[in-house]
């Protein structure tokens, strides 16, 4: 829904000629609502004045595209090379040919930027270009290892605060291992690392001690408190990795790392228990394998954990008593996430009962009931099987779960079943990419087998 002041924006940048003589007499609060105008019409000639006049303290694409008040559509995830080419040139000419050097008011500039080539030629002019770029934060995602390499390079990693190496890019053990000794990360204080990056079964002396090198240098990182490893193996290795670390961790995100009792109970007994505020354990058999040592590591942490997931962790109705118990300290949890779990309608009930006494809890993401799925359907649920269920006994079990929340006076919670998990607007964005880059490594694949049969005849 476009409200007046957004119809009237662009009406204004939809004839180029007239806003740019135009711009001089506009208000400075209106550059933001006529710059989100303007890239939606693809005005590239009314987009570079804007910037090269930008009165502002900052310009951040992130915000100035995303959901406004005057329009709630999100334009962050359209990708116009026309726009960015703009918003660069307008940069430039705002720092090289602005009148006057006591009218300059922009301070911070923030670029999302899906663009290798124009990202790298930004960086190398970084040197010797007035208006500089200073990396905080960086995301890696669908890039080729080589590239990835001589792109971090140019970010000045002194100073980068967040990494995310995430989705495509093909960054195993002895990568990472080359990355930390060629480059130092002496302010990271996140860290998100692509699936498989670790996989201890096929493990030799050599990777032994290429790990141990690993959380030795990660150990160097005195700011590093969040962690993000998903779907590495670990099993028997997780102390080898966070035990040198000098900080203690605020999160922790291990799911599916195929972590054992000796990797719980390290977690439990160690320096980062007492400072977890976000745990994720998902696809392990916590309950089943070792309940007493995650109850310790839940007590340790209950004084600040904000936000736990336990999705596809094989909760079931036999459980549920147990994890009421376990949960109880958690009294400031904030965010509790349990999907793909086989727990019945009457479990979700008495579970939510509990839910309901935990005074900060604003998030819950519920599992559908498996009484609403076939007799007969296994755990985990394959994505093809995932909507085959009894929509209308769904929506009447939600319902009465939402009772118990609004009989306890709860509204303030919501509670809902994202069959997919949780929205990531980053992995929305990339979604055609990722497709692109699976069929392409599918075509590779089906290409060797073929060559290699053809050998064999």
């Amino acid at each position: 829904m476009k409200s007046l002041r957004f119809i009237s924006a662009e009406a204004f940048v939809s004839n180029a000629e007239f806003a740019r003589k135009s711009l001089g007499g506009v208000a400075h609060n209106l550059f933001p609502l006529l710059f989100k105008a303007s890239y939606l019409l693809e005005q590239r000639e009314v987009i570079h004045d804007l910037v090269q006049n930008w009165p502002l303290v900052d310009f951040n694409m992130g915000k100035l595209l995303g959901t406004t008040v005057d329009y709630q559509e999100d334009l962050s995830c359209r990708t116009c090379s026309v726009c960015l080419e703009s918003c660069l040139t307008g940069l430039r000419d705002y720092v090289l040919n602005h009148p006057s050097p006591y009218v300059k008011r922009l301070k911070v500039v923030d670029l999302t930027e899906r663009n290798y080539e124009l990202v790298m030629q930004a960086l190398l002019k970084k040197c010797y270009c007035p208006l500089k770029i200073c990396c905080v934060s960086f995301r890696s995602d669908n890039l080729a290892l080589q590239k990835f390499f001589y792109i971090i390079k140019l970010t000045d990693p002194s100073l980068l605060r967040k990494l995310e190496i995430v989705h495509n890019v093909r960054l195993e053990m002895e990568h990472l291992e080359i990355l930390f000794n060629s480059i130092h990360f002496p302010l990271l204080m996140s860290l998100t690392l692509p699936a498989r990056t670790f996989n201890v079964q096929r493990f030799t002396a050599t990777d032994e001690r290429v790990l141990t090198n690993i959380g030795e240098k990660m150990g160097e990182m005195t700011q590093l408190t969040e962690l993000s490893m998903p779907f590495s193996i670990l099993t028997g290795r997780i102390q080898k990795l966070l035990s040198p670390l000098k900080t203690p961790l605020k999160m922790l995100d291990v799911p599916n790392c195929s972590l054992n009792h000796a990797d719980m109970a390290y977690l439990a007994n160690s320096f980062h228990a007492n400072h977890l505020e976000a745990l994720d354990l998902s696809g392990h058999k916590i309950l089943d394998l070792y309940p007493s040592i995650f109850f310790k590591l839940l007590s340790h942490s209950s004084s600040v954990l904000r936000s736990l997931t336990l999705e596809d962790c094989n909760i079931q109705d036999t459980h549920v008593n147990m994890l009421i118990l376990g949960l109880s300290p958690c009294q400031k949890l904030q965010e509790f996430k349990f999907l793909g779990n086989p727990l019945s309608s009457q479990a979700l009930k008495h579970l939510f009962t509990f839910l309901c006494e935990l005074p900060m809890l604003k998030n819950v993401e519920f599992p559908v009931p498996r009484d609403c799925y076939p007799i007969g359907i296994t755990y985990p649920i394959d994505d093809a099987s995932l909507c085959r269920f009894d929509h209308q006994k769904y929506e009447s079990v939600a319902e009465d779960l939402n009772l118990i929340l609004l009989q306890a006076n709860r509204e303030d919670v919501k509670a809902s079943t994202p069959l997919f998990g949780s929205y990531d607007a980053a992995v929305q964005e990339t979604k055609n990419e990722l497709g692109a880059y699976l069929i392409k490594s599918f075509k590779e694949t089906l290409e060797k087998f073929t060559t290699s049969l053809n050998k064999m005849s």
